[in-house]
């Protein structure tokens, strides 16, 4: 088909495109004068995501940020969220909104309060503004802008409000969990506590206050008194080639790695130090023969080692205190600092502005709705006329005989006078044009 075929077609059927383009127009804009205006009132929302947590000192990142967005955007449109609004508009005690519930029918499913809450919820919406901008807008769409900016200022108070609430909750919940792990941590301790401290009267093994065997710690003063007396060279170095003090000196520097300046282990090694670099030096200490300090400490020495395995089992067992130790310490911290978050007033949010409503609606867009509706119209006329026309082809043209018997047109004899219009001279136009293309190529 070409186009002055086309257009011919269109001229012809020029009721129908008319008749489609006016009904079209009418019925959208007939109906965007019936629909009730709506318009939105917006209220936003400041997340300080770059804020360090005033308990944690965490920061939320950029990937964090929108799982973070889509659950404060479910809160936000929460039955907890809603009811509050519905309690502070006083809507419950409203008889008008009482006579609707009544005959809604749905009396039997939900409560009042839950059906107007459902209002609220209908018409509420969120989401971020921008891209990282960490401004969160609250939307609420209503038949009033004064309606609207009013609810959407109440949405924000509500929400924020629960937000801080369903926080401290959370704190408060977590913090009873560390509680009872930090309370089981503590009875682990102390059974481990009365399991050496048994195991140790059991065997006869004196502690000191730094729960290290008195027998043990002797054994290192003797050395040290050995050292400084000068007592042959294989009872006065450790194993490695050190002296007691220099052992002792790199247990301290191995333990300050891990545990505090006030932990037990460090306090007893740093007595022990003390105690071995506090023994006189010479061949006598205070009066005792060098002998006499070499006969006890051959006697402490079988002393211990008669022990050993029961000194070795008590320091395992002191290696399971201080691990029970730690994490009472570790579950009681945590306890402390969740039960500091849960009494926070702050919940990291800032409300910038009064919520606002533009005067013009947002629904319905009438200009556009008429834009389409022409559009639509246009199109759909378009397509009847060409659906009719195919149901019953006429002939209006050389080229319409042409397709119509396969024939060549040599001449037409006694054409009609086009209409003086403005699509007929279009189409006139277009068959001179023609004609004279086809006398040139026959030429």
């Amino acid at each position: 088909m070409s186009l002055v075929q086309f257009l011919r077609i269109l001229y012809a059927r020029r009721l129908i495109v008319l008749a489609a383009l006016l009904g079209c127009f009418v019925v959208a804009t007939g109906t965007a004068l019936i629909i009730p205006p709506r318009y939105t009132g917006t209220a936003r929302i400041l997340l300080q995501v770059g804020t360090p947590d005033p308990v944690t000192g965490a920061v939320m990142g950029d990937r964090s940020l929108w799982p973070f967005v889509k659950t404060q955007v479910q809160l936000i449109k929460d039955y907890r969220t809603a009811g509050r609004v519905v309690d502070d508009l006083g809507w419950v005690n409203d008889p008008a909104l009482i006579t609707q519930y009544n005959n809604s029918g749905q009396t039997s499913t939900m409560d009042i309060r839950r059906w107007l809450a459902q209002r609220i919820m209908d018409g509420t919406d969120a989401t971020l503004a921008g891209s990282g901008a960490g401004i969160l807008e609250i939307y609420f769409t209503s038949n009033s802008p004064d309606t609207a900016r009013r609810i959407a200022d109440l949405i924000r108070t509500a929400y924020m409000e629960e937000s801080l609430r369903f926080r401290k909750a959370s704190a408060s919940r977590t913090a009873d969990w560390y509680s009872e792990q930090s309370d089981k941590a503590l009875a682990r301790l102390q059974a481990a506590e009365k399991r050496r401290n048994d195991f140790a009267k059991e065997h006869g093994i004196v502690l000191d206050p730094g729960n290290v065997d008195v027998d043990s710690a002797k054994l290192a003063a003797l050395t040290s008194q050995s050292a400084t007396a000068g007592l042959g060279g294989s009872t006065i170095v450790t194993q490695g080639g050190l002296t007691a003090v220099d052992q002792l000196d790199t247990q301290i520097a191995q333990a300050s790695m891990t545990l505090g300046p006030n932990h037990p282990t460090m306090i007893a090694l740093k007595r022990q130090r003390a105690a071995l670099a506090a023994a006189p030096v010479g061949g006598t200490s205070g009066g005792v023969s060098e002998a006499a300090i070499e006969s006890r400490f051959n006697t402490q020495k079988s002393i211990v080692m008669s022990k050993r395995g029961e000194i070795d089992q008590i320091r395992q067992m002191q290696s399971e205190i201080d691990l029970r130790r730690d994490q009472y310490l570790k579950g009681s911290q945590r306890v402390a600092d969740y039960q500091l978050q849960s009494n926070v007033g702050d919940n990291g949010m800032e409300p910038l502005g009064d919520a606002t409503a533009p005067n013009t609606p947002s629904f319905p867009n009438v200009p556009a709705i008429i834009a389409g509706s022409i559009a639509l119209g246009l199109g759909l006329g378009v397509c009847v006329a060409l659906l009719v026309e195919l149901l019953g082809r006429r002939i209006r043209s050389d080229d319409d005989l042409n397709y119509a018997t396969g024939a060549p047109v040599f001449a037409s004899i006694g054409m009609r006078r086009a209409p003086d219009s403005i699509l007929s001279k279009i189409i006139g136009f277009l068959e001179r044009r023609k004609l004279r293309e086809t006398g040139r190529a026959t030429a």
